[in-house]
């Protein structure tokens, strides 16, 4: 036994470096994973991840690289999420890169690790994070520790849809917290079931997804309860509804979501409430797609937004991804904060790969 431990210490050190690295690198997360899938086209049975065999774990790495150009239009001169980005041509980047270890044992469990780094930059300005899991898995479901997937994944709203460089930016679902938590997925039948509840016990979630059977005309049902800690600023308690519809070539999503939100500091509770709507269309290599968000804070103004782009996939996830969007929205709590605020207008083009 002590032979065989000296003949791979090597490669038990470097599991420790990693499995080390990730969790203490976690920073605050406010990038989302789909974001960046919708600009390339579903994985087809040509196109492989790079894989190994090592000590009988499979060991995967894959990723997905998007760089190209926008321009904004900001169109008034009020403060926004939107920042110095706005009134300018600029060169953006983002990528998911993902590192999967996993064995399968001969009791039918399976545990692994899942590493993810998440880059996105505008110019001369980059950020990234670094989220992981690990987990045990078995016949009854998942069981996780970590940040690897955004919490709201079996959430159906128009951003499903959505394709190339088209993006809503706030859809009317505050993501759930993207803290590290214990998590635990199951299947249920045509179900799913994903709950969540951060380390510290400040933000959790619960999330069931309906998959319709017809082979034909597929239909997905989805509600999502978030709860507690929001931008570190309210007490949430929210519902989000979703409904998306697949004939051939031709998905629609819908989208509905309510917010509570409770100020930590002396400010009155106020409400928030939206809807979504997305379509696409796929023909040959092209893709094209639609949006709009309808969306009302604190009884305010109402906020819109519209957007529409388009993929054309060339070969095995290369794809290029154009995009308009269009954001009027001055969405502030009863604390003056800006929950999504936007007043801008710009287009995207991008190339995007996926190895």
């Amino acid at each position: 036994m002590s032979n065989l431990f000296k003949s791979h210490w090597y490669r038990w050190a470097v599991a420790l470096v990693v499995a080390y690295w990730f969790p203490c690198s976690v920073e605050a997360q406010t990038l989302r994973v789909s974001d960046v899938d919708q600009r390339v086209g579903p994985r087809t049975e040509f196109q492989k991840p790079l894989a190994w065999d090592i000590e009988g774990h499979t060991v995967i790495l894959e990723g997905i690289t998007a760089t190209g150009g926008q321009y904004l239009q900001k169109r008034g001169s009020g403060f926004d999420l939107f920042g110095a980005q706005a009134g300018k041509n600029a060169f953006v980047y983002e990528g998911v890169y993902d590192l999967r270890v996993a064995r399968k044992m001969a009791n039918t469990f399976t545990y692994g690790f899942n590493g993810r780094i998440l880059a996105s930059g505008v110019d001369e300005s980059i950020e990234s994070q670094e989220r992981f899991d690990f987990y045990l898995q078995n016949y009854f479901g998942r069981f996780s520790f970590g940040n690897f997937d955004d919490r709201d994944l079996i959430v159906y709203s128009a951003r499903t849809v959505l394709a190339g460089e088209a993006n809503l930016f706030y859809d009317g679902y505050f993501a759930p917290s993207t803290q590290r938590a214990f998590r635990f997925r199951t299947r249920l039948s045509s179900y799913l079931v994903d709950a969540a509840v951060d380390e510290d016990g400040d933000a959790y979630n619960v999330g069931i997804r309906y998959g319709s059977p017809n082979h034909y005309v597929k239909q997905f049902w989805s509600l999502n309860y978030q709860g507690g800690d929001l931008f570190s600023r309210y007490q949430r308690n929210g519902l989000s509804l979703g409904y998306l519809v697949s004939y051939g070539s031709f998905d629609v999503a819908l989208g509905l979501s309510y917010d509570k939100l409770d100020p930590y500091a002396d400010f009155q509770s106020f409400d928030r409430v939206a809807g979504s709507i997305g379509a696409s269309y796929k023909v040959g290599r092209t893709t094209v797609s639609a949006g709009a968000l309808f969306g009302e804070t604190n009884h305010g103004k109402l906020e819109t937004a519209y957007t529409a782009g388009m993929r054309y996939d060339f070969v095995r996830g290369l794809s290029f991804n154009a995009g308009y969007f269009y954001i009027d929205s001055d969405s502030r709590g009863t604390d003056g904060e800006a929950l999504s605020a936007g007043n801008v207008a710009g287009v995207r083009t991008s190339l995007s790969y996926r190895f």
